[in-house]
This record gives C-alpha cells, sequence and structure tokens, in this order.
C-alpha cells in the first residue's frame, strides 16, 4: 500500500474544500458536504492532497485506481533487473589475463546477469580469425558450468561476438 494513507471524502477534516476535478479543472471552494455529493455522483472519492491559504485542497478521483497504479508503479521498482553484462577478450590475451575474466564472469553469473563476449580484430590482426575464434570458444567452454551458450560465436566486421545466458 502507499506509505502514507491520505484522508478521502469524511475523513477530510474542514468544513470548506477547494475542489479540483480528476482532469485538474479548478471547481471551487465549496462545503465539504456538496464537494463529496457531486464526486459520489460520478462514482467518485474525494482526496485530500494538500493545503494552500488554510483551505484544505482536494481532488475528484478513483481512490481505489490511484493506490493500485501507485501500488504497481512500487513493485516495479523493487524487481530486480538484470543487465547484460560485456566481457572483452583479444586473440593474444595472456592465460592469466584469461582466468580473470573467466572469474569476473562467474561474479557476473552468481549476479545473475548474462554475459556477452566480445572479440575485437584490429588491422593487421584480422589474419588470425581462427585463433581469435578458438579463443573465444574455448572462453566459451570454461564458462559451461555457469553459461549456456545462445547460439553460435558470430561475426560482424573484425568483431567477434556470443551472448551466454545463465543455466537454471
Amino acid at each position: 500500500m502507499a506509505p502514507k494513507a491520505k484522508r478521502t471524502n469524511e475523513n477530510i477534516r474542514a468544513d470548506k474544500v477547494q475542489v479540483i476535478a480528476e482532469s485538474w479543472e479548478q471547481l471551487g471552494i465549496m462545503p465539504l458536504s456538496d464537494a463529496i455529493n457531486k464526486a459520489s455522483a460520478l462514482d467518485m472519492d474525494i482526496v485530500e492532497i494538500g493545503m494552500q491559504d488554510g483551505i484544505v485542497l482536494t481532488k475528484m478521483m478513483d481512490y481505489g485506481k490511484f493506490l493500485f497504479k501507485q501500488q504497481k508503479s512500487q513493485n516495479k521498482s523493487h524487481s530486480k533487473k538484470t543487465e547484460v553484462k560485456t566481457i572483452k577478450l583479444t586473440y593474444k590475451i595472456g592465460d592469466h589475463d584469461l582466468e580473470i575474466r573467466k572469474n569476473q564472469a562467474i561474479k557476473f553469473g552468481i549476479a545473475g546477469h548474462p554475459l556477452k563476449i566480445i572479440l575485437s580484430l584490429r588491422g593487421r590482426e584480422n589474419h588470425y580469425e581462427a585463433l581469435a575464434m578458438d579463443k573465444v570458444n574455448e572462453f566459451v567452454t570454461s564458462l559451461a558450468e555457469v553459461y549456456k551458450a545462445d547460439g553460435k560465436v558470430m561475426k560482424a566486421g573484425n568483431n567477434f561476438s556470443i551472448l551466454l545466458h545463465i543455466k537454471k
């Protein structure tokens, strides 16, 4: 529910209130009973939204619908967001550096993030496409206990990439 409940209809402690329609149109200052009658005729509630110059500001709205939307947006903000993490490799990366990247990838997997592996070739390195493909495949197989491959290694220009998802 909402962290702070608002006063509605008969729970409002004022004799006269300034009423704002659902479309934010000013309806003016009127006795609380008239405002409640107008709202109930439209199948709505009068909700206290603030105070201005000693007069209580109220708005006509469907309070149940308002609470539902507020609760729904609050639930969305608490949901876990997964972000695609990226690890970049080179075709001549050392064993120790590869091990560090593997450990980082495992941490990402434990945290629940999908992983994208990218290996870029530059200039003369483009002659070593086979080595680059082998390096990426080797790295993917080393992560087989945490991740599963989402297809094959793709080559786009001078970049090799693959998307990995967490094993369940």
